[in-house]
Order: structure tokens, then sequence, then C-alpha cells
């Protein structure tokens, strides 16, 4: 019987639920002299990707090359209720990402929508530092009853995916590669997030310094359309 606690999984499939997708559409697009796969979920009403593929797309190509040799995919996932209940995230950096006929690293980029994300007031170090970065992103941060809630918009929510969660999860997968295999295991998670925290402040400070960052979003009807994606996937409805 299904526990209302818990991520229901399957006992014949060994990927965990964010590596399984129900349906998508892979969209491929050349990123300076690299090659990207996006596999992109329908969203399901009031949810939306606070950033596009071109948006994506515009911030890779003012990335490093090693940057991008980090990762072979993209995901733009939607998660369940009960697992945005869960474990809410902004995304994943997946080491070993299996889809159909495609193997190789991928960054997941999970669907959003507009509810208030409540936390206890009970807030360590790491908690006080991460709000400070989404109090910085554009978000409300409001103290109430039960602890901390933060009042998202879409705005904020695109400055938290689309210029720090995208170079985050990069982070982990360049911290990754760099890292033989028993010194990856032998490292704490707090060891793991502090390297990609601060991947994502300085690739960040750098692209800003170029002018690269921010810039206005980017909605491109006819690319949507000859991708086979829907504009409602990317913006409130």
């Amino acid at each position: 019987m299904d526990n209302e606690f818990s991520i229901p999984e399957s006992w014949n499939d060994s990927k965990c639920y964010w590596e399984r997708l129900s349906s998508y559409t892979v969209v491929t697009r050349l990123v300076g002299a690299r090659e990207v796969r996006f596999f992109v979920e329908p969203t399901r009403p009031d949810w939306f990707y606070p950033c596009t593929v071109d948006d994506i797309c515009a911030v890779l190509a003012r990335c490093p090359a090693d940057v991008l040799d980090a990762f072979d995919f993209i995901v733009l996932r939607q998660p369940t209720r009960k697992q945005r209940i869960l474990c809410p995230v902004w995304g994943r950096a997946i080491f070993v990402f299996d889809m159909d006929r495609y193997q190789g690293r991928a960054i997941v980029i999970e669907a959003q929508d507009l509810t208030p994300i409540d936390w206890s007031e009970s807030v360590d170090p790491e908690r006080a530092r991460e709000l400070e970065r989404l109090r910085r992103d554009g978000h409300g941060i409001h103290r109430i009853r039960k602890g901390i809630q933060i009042r998202v918009t879409p705005t904020s929510l695109r400055n938290t995916v689309l210029y720090r969660t995208l170079f985050h999860e990069i982070g982990h997968h360049v911290d990754h590669d760099r890292s033989c295999v028993s010194d990856w295991e032998g490292k704490t998670r707090a060891t793991k997030e502090d390297y990609a925290h601060r991947f994502a402040q300085e690739l960040h400070d750098r692209l800003a310094a170029l002018g690269a960052l921010p810039f206005a979003p980017i909605i491109d009807e006819r690319s949507l359309l000859a991708d086979g994606l829907q504009q409602e996937w990317f913006c409130l409805p």
C-alpha cells in the first residue's frame, strides 16, 4: 500500500523517480561548437518552467568551453505534487542519465508554480546563507507564525533557476569530473554543496562582468513551434 508520506518507487525500475519521464519532447541545439540536447516534459496547469530553452542556450553560449563539456543533457521536468511537497528542489545533477537511446550526464531543471514555500523557524547557518541568496534573487522572505515563508514570482524564480541553479548543477558536474571515485565518495554533502555554490557565484559574477547577465526572457514563438514546445509551458497561463 502506498504511504502518503513517501514518494512511490517502482520495484521493477532501478531509476530514481526524477530520472523517469512520462512524456517528453527532445530538442537539439548547437551552442558554440557543442551540441546540447534538451528533454522537455509538458507542464501541468498553473506550473511553468521559469526559463526557456532559448534562455538557457543564451547563457551557455557565453560560458567557457570546459563548462559546456561538463554535462551532456538538460532535462526540464514536471514533478508531481507529492514530490514537490516532500522533496522540493530547483534542479539536480545526474551523473548517469539513461533515457531510451540516450546516455550521459544531465542537469535537471524542475517546473515550478507560484505557491509560497514554507520553512520551519529552525534555520542553521547553511539555511541562513540560502535565505540570503533567495533574497538576492528577488523572493520575498517573510516571518510567519510557524516559521519562514518564501514568496515567489516568475521573475524571482527565473533569477534562481537560470542564473544560479543552472550554474550550481554544472558545478556539481565539474566537481565530480575532477574527483576520482574515492575522493568523490569521501566528500560530505556540505563539501559538495559549498563547491557548487562557489562555482555558481564565480561563474555568475564572470558573466555579469561581461554584460551577459541579466537579460530579458526570450519567448520566441517560431522557435517554440519549430521545437514542438508550447508557450504555456514557459509562461504563466
